[in-house]
C-alpha cells in the first residue's frame, strides 16, 4: 500500500484478528488514491480480510454458504434463505428479507440449528454473516 501512494498504511500487529482498515481520512489520503492503492495490492491478503475476499474465491464460498442453508431448512428453519453478496461483493445471508430479524437469528433455538450446520460454513467466513 505505501508503494501505491499511502505512505501512513500501518504494518500488521502480531496476533491481530478482525481487523478492519483505516480510512482516507485516517491515512490522510484522497479517497480515489486509497482506492487505487487498494485495488492494486487487493490480491494480496489473504481470505476474509477486512470482509473481503477474492473474486475468484466468492463462488466457493458460496457454495459452502449454500449447504448451510440446505441443512438450516432440514432442520425446521423453512425461511432461511441462500446466501447473496453485497454491493461490495461480499457473501452474506439477508435475513432480514426473508422475515428473520437479527434477535431471531440470535435465538438460543436458532444458534442450536445453525451449530448443527456450522461445520457446512466455509472456514474462511469466521462466523455467519448475515444482513
Amino acid at each position: 500500500m505505501r508503494s501505491h501512494g499511502v505512505p501512513n498504511w500501518p504494518d500488521p500487529q502480531p496476533g491481530a484478528t478482525n481487523i478492519k482498515f483505516p480510512g482516507a481520512a485516517q491515512l490522510k489520503v484522497g479517497s480515489s488514491q486509497l482506492a487505487a492503492a487498494e485495488n492494486s495490492c487487493d490480491h494480496l491478503l489473504p481470505a476474509g480480510s477486512d470482509d473481503q475476499f477474492p473474486a475468484a474465491e466468492v463462488p466457493l464460498l458460496l457454495s459452502g454458504m449454500v449447504k448451510f442453508s440446505e441443512c438450516l431448512r432440514s432442520h425446521g428453519v423453512t425461511n432461511w434463505p441462500d446466501p447473496t453478496t453485497d454491493a461490495q461483493g461480499r457473501p452474506y445471508f439477508p435475513l432480514s428479507s426473508h422475515g428473520i430479524t437479527r434477535s431471531e437469528s440470535r435465538s438460543q433455538q436458532m444458534m442450536t440449528k445453525q451449530a448443527e450446520c456450522q461445520h457446512l460454513m466455509p472456514a474462511a467466513l469466521g462466523g455467519i454473516p448475515v444482513g
